[in-house]
């Protein structure tokens, strides 16, 4: 799978319009990264992670699961692995910086 920088900005785009249509202005998700990884078989896939900043109780988990799925038509139309894996963090833990 190749990357263009172009590429990931279109992930991003797709997964902030996507995260954007469900929680509105209940969450603010930037930045958003997205990176080709190699699991432990030598397999391509896509790791987006995603920071977002409000109230953890209102994340819809259920739906946050389902996010591969609902990407997948975009996904494939830019020739980019269609079971992508998400992370989310919270702003306050990304400001923080990795654990010491």
């Amino acid at each position: 799978m190749i990357l263009t920088d172009e590429k990931a900005a279109k992930v991003a785009e797709i997964t902030r319009n996507l995260l954007e249509e469900r929680f509105g202005d209940d969450f603010v998700f930037d930045p958003i990264i997205v990176a080709p990884r190699l699991d432990p078989y030598d397999n391509d896939y896509l790791e987006i992670q995603v920071v977002y900043d409000g109230d953890y109780d209102k994340l819809d988990i259920e739906w946050m699961l389902s996010l591969p799925r609902r990407m997948r038509p975009e996904l494939l139309s830019l020739e980019l692995d269609d079971h992508p894996f998400h992370s989310f963090v919270e702003k306050s833990d990304w400001e923080a910086g990795p654990p010491k």
